[in-house]
């Protein structure tokens, strides 16, 4: 039986997830992730700061870490209450630009009403072809992508599924399992494909197919209401949160 779940245990495997596809360094402050063979990525280029004391030192030490690599310098939320505004003087004296984001995590805990398309062939892909990789570059966001997908496949516990229309690739989506939680990402229809259901039955496909894996409480973040709206029509529930989403980062010259 799965243990009852537990939103800070989740925010945890949240926080821990890019060093599937990055390397991590702890520092007193918080974690440091970075991948200086896919500098275009911010997931895999960031900090975190979960010690807001010392704001001002941390955030030369991020600045410094990552201007020796070339590396845009970025911050990410620690998912704490009023974490922005502690750190928003510090950001802004250092001339960090900051965005906000809208958006909220949603938790699979009753069953879907979704359904499969006949005409979608969904299968795990273990390795990317030539095709695939055409089409994730053209489609799905660029070459930096591919180097985070071709990184998070070395790791067994990262499920990348790819539906097919005849021989063509139509729609993606992933599951990362980790400690008590699973993670939902990577989930894309390419435009010539939308509007024939191929979203809703990827979704479904994927909560069945990680049924058989484990256990693992489900979830996944969204900001699109298109998106949520077949989230929870697949049996995901939107969770209460003290806290925003936010991002910030400094260009470097």
């Amino acid at each position: 039986m799965p243990l009852p779940f537990n939103m800070n245990r989740m925010l945890d495997t949240e926080l821990h997830f890019p060093q599937r596809f990055t390397t991590m360094t702890p520092k007193n402050y918080g974690l440091v992730f970075w991948n200086e063979g896919n500098k275009a990525s911010h997931d895999s280029n960031h900090a975190v700061i979960t010690d807001h004391l010392g704001a001002e030192a941390s955030l030369r030490d991020i600045e410094f870490f990552y201007k020796t690599k070339g590396i845009v310098p970025r911050v990410y939320q620690s998912y704490k209450a009023n974490e922005l505004e502690k750190l928003r003087p510090a950001l802004e004296h250092h001339n960090f630009k900051i965005a906000t984001k809208q958006g909220a995590f949603f938790l699979h805990d009753r069953d879907s009403q979704l359904g499969i398309s006949g005409d979608l062939r969904i299968e795990r892909l273990k390795s990317l072809s030539i095709d695939v990789m055409e089409t994730i570059a053209i489609e799905f966001g660029g070459d930096w992508t591919i180097k985070v997908v071709e990184r998070h496949l070395l790791h067994p516990s990262y499920h990348l599924l790819g539906g097919f229309v005849g021989q063509e690739l139509a729609s993606l989506a992933s599951v990362s399992v980790f400690a008590g939680y699973s993670r939902v990402d990577d989930v894309y229809t390419r435009d010539k494909f939308r509007g024939r259901g191929f979203g809703g039955s990827m979704i479904h496909y994927l909560i069945n197919y990680h049924k058989q894996l484990h256990e693992n409480h489900l979830y996944l973040y969204s900001a699109d209401p298109a998106a949520i709206r077949i989230y929870e029509k697949g049996g995901f529930s939107r969770q209460p949160q003290n806290f925003e989403f936010w991002t910030a980062w400094k260009e470097v010259n």
